[in-house]
């Protein structure tokens, strides 16, 4: 079976890598997605994942420098992966970090930043199609370079592995940064918050 292939109750599974999507339906559709897989997270964890707006989530669409792998079941979008080297346009990411840091992949255009893979909640249970994201995303990015990520520690389990069978070949992981959320209850002097 080719690579982005499985079936899945009597459904293929494809993924098609795009520079835009430029398709109305498709768009609404990716938007729906990206927000409906993030809403679980709300109350989970203290950052607000999936960071984009509508209106970012629309022009990142049809921006070509980040690209975009759709997952579809039969003919129904059902997954997403976004992928870029232009680090500066990922709002919460300091690419001259990762210039100073490799600045040889930098310069080659080898540093990835990964700021979604979401599945449709519908298909959450087809654990394949964001293996079959990862697998054609981080396929298609050659021989060497840096794919940074970033996740909740509270949501990572299994993350490492899932990387590591994505990229079939060995890979070193750097924690680069911690970033603490925290929060300083303190009571007043009656005793209440």
């Amino acid at each position: 079976m080719a690579l982005g292939m499985a079936e899945y109750s009597q459904e293929a599974i494809t993924v098609v890598r795009r520079d835009r999507v430029e398709e109305p339906q498709e768009a609404v559709r990716c938007w729906q997605i990206y927000r409906g897989a993030f809403a679980p997270l709300a109350d989970r964890t203290p950052m607000r994942h999936g960071s984009y707006t509508r209106e970012q989530f629309d022009r990142l669409l049809l921006d070509a420098d980040f690209s975009k792998y759709v997952a579809y079941a039969g003919d129904v979008v059902a997954g997403l992966c976004l992928i870029t080297a232009v680090l500066g346009k990922v709002p919460w990411v300091n690419a001259s970090y990762y210039q100073q840091r490799y600045p040889d992949l930098y310069e080659k255009g080898k540093v990835f930043y990964l700021p979604a893979v979401v599945i449709d909640p519908e298909h959450q249970d087809w654990r394949r199609i964001g293996a079959l994201l990862l697998a054609e995303t981080l396929g298609s990015l050659g021989e060497e370079g840096v794919l940074a990520v970033d996740y909740s520690e509270n949501l990572r389990s299994g993350l490492a592995g899932f990387v590591s069978r994505a990229l079939g070949r060995s890979y070193h992981q750097e924690i680069l940064e911690r970033q603490i959320y925290a929060a300083y209850a303190y009571t007043e002097p009656d005793g209440s918050i």
